[in-house]
Parts: C-alpha cells; structure tokens; sequence
C-alpha cells in the first residue's frame, strides 16, 4: 500500500488544477511581440482576450503597452497580427511605471481582427471571478509565456508555437507587500520554482517569471477534503502584473478592479459627449 503525505496530495491536487485551467484558459491568453529596429521580432509579454457585454476586448500589463512608443505591437495567434488601438492605461504615479500597481491596459479590439484570430477563445463575463474574498489559502493557476520560453529564432522563420508556462501555488495575504497590495485590489500567489511544470506536466528547472506579465491568474478554489474528488470550476480572477523575488509571491489586479474602471471610464465619455451635445444623446 502506498501511503501519501498531506503534502503530496495536495500537490497532486495542484497539478489536477492547473490541468483544468490551462484546459480552460490556454487559448485565450497569448503572447505580444514587438520588432526590433532590425526586424527581428522578440517577445514582450502576455496578454487576454475577453468577451464582454460591451465587445471583444484585450486585456494586458500596461508596462506592456508601454513598449508601444518604441514598437509597433503583435499579437501572437495563429499569424503575427499587428495591434491598433485606443487603450484605457493606468497612470503611474509620478510618471514612474515601477510604482504603479494596477498596471493594466484593455482595449476595444478592431471587428476586423477578431475573426482572423484563428483558434484564439475569448474569456466571457460568466467565466471571470466577481469574489472579492481573500486570496490566502485559495489556490490559483498562473498562465502566461516567459521570454526565456519564447524567444524566436529568425533561422527557422518567424512562425512560432508559443510555450505557455502554467504554474498553480497557494494565495499569500495582502500583508506580504504591506506597501504595495490592497486585499480587495490584488491577488497574491506564493512562487516556488521548485513547483513550475510546463504544458505537457513535467517539471522543468526555475523559470523567470519575465514576459508572463498581462497574462492571467485563475481561481481554483481550495484543497479541503471535502473538494478533493469534486470538479473545478475556473474563474480567472486577476490580470498577472509582476513578481517579487524577495517575498516570493506573483501579485495580479483583480478584474473586479479593472472591469470597475473600464465601465466607469465608458460611462464617463459617454457623459462627456451628452453634455457635449447639449444633454443629448449623440445619434449613432
């Protein structure tokens, strides 16, 4: 008889769950590139696509978008396809980047584009977590492409296969980056290398984290008894943004937070254009 430590069985459990989020998520998260001055494409970061009520949209860091001033941005699907958008972006405070931990972008995509995103999905507002619980003791699903995974070789073309990294711990709580985190703004996932799996399941030696930025963090719930045999039901809750070395925790934006400001931002011009008008509906 083979007798498994709590810790194995929970281990287990975590590798069960980030089957069931990258089963769920994977194709609709996906790689930015940007092109260096000699044409070389090279990989930037992550990003989402959603399906909300308003349109299709693309979600990312906005440390993301920011290479947007030296590069034009490619959204890696089936094709390299060229990003153009008008993008809600967070502030940095004083115009520091480092020091703003929102640090999302989401953008309206073109009608064009969508239907060209070949075996791309689109996360809808039924699969995104509405909880503001705490993240200590949940258990999430990291999804996201490393730059260290995806660097392309102009020797073999530039079509590439993306290598996702999946990667599923334990939430930590807000106090962890007393200065930074915000219980009902952020989730914060504990990061152990010794944990990383990559997308076939099998372990594979510490990966950095640097590109993952813009990709997701996914509800999975918790380990009790009680759900060790019961299905998963991911949600993704919260938009990768960074990781910190020295506490060992990766902290995402809730998109409870994010969704919030967008729809404030559209109700926003939207009332700057009535009033524009003199109070009155624009026509179509």
């Amino acid at each position: 008889m083979v007798v498994k430590t709590l810790e194995e069985i929970a281990r287990e459990r975590m590798n069960e769950a980030s089957d069931a989020a990258r089963k769920r998520f994977r194709n609709a998260v996906k790689p930015i590139y940007g092109v260096s001055d000699g044409g070389d494409p090279f990989h930037i970061g992550s990003a989402l696509l959603l399906d909300l009520p308003e349109g299709h949209y693309l979600l990312t860091a906005a440390h993301v978008i920011d290479w947007s001033k030296s590069t034009t941005l490619f959204l890696g699907a089936d094709h390299f396809a060229p990003l153009q958008f008008e993008a809600l972006v967070t502030t940095p405070p004083s115009g520091d980047r480092r020091k703003d931990h929102a640090d999302f972008s989401i953008a309206p995509l073109n009608a064009d584009l969508v239907p060209k995103l070949i075996g791309a999905t689109f996360v809808t507002e039924a699969e995104i977590s509405a909880s503001v619980a705490s993240s200590e003791g949940r258990i999430y699903t990291c999804l996201g492409y490393p730059n260290s995974k995806n660097k392309i070789n102009r020797v073999n073309g530039t079509r590439v296969i993306p290598s996702l990294l999946p990667y599923t711990s334990v939430g930590r709580s807000a106090s962890c980056l007393p200065a930074i985190a915000k219980e009902n703004h952020h989730i914060l996932v504990d990061y152990n290398a010794r944990h990383a799996r990559d997308e076939l399941g099998a372990k594979v030696s510490a990966i950095a984290v640097r590109g993952c930025s813009g990709g997701a963090i996914v509800d999975m719930g918790r380990i009790s008894p009680d759900t060790l045999t019961a299905d998963f039901d991911p949600k993704l809750a919260a938009l990768f943004i960074e990781a910190h070395a020295e506490q060992k925790v990766i902290l995402g934006t809730r998109l409870t937070v994010i969704l919030a400001e967008m729809r404030s931002h559209i109700q926003r011009t939207a009332d700057d254009i009535a009033s524009s008008c003199g109070g009155q509906t624009p026509p179509n």
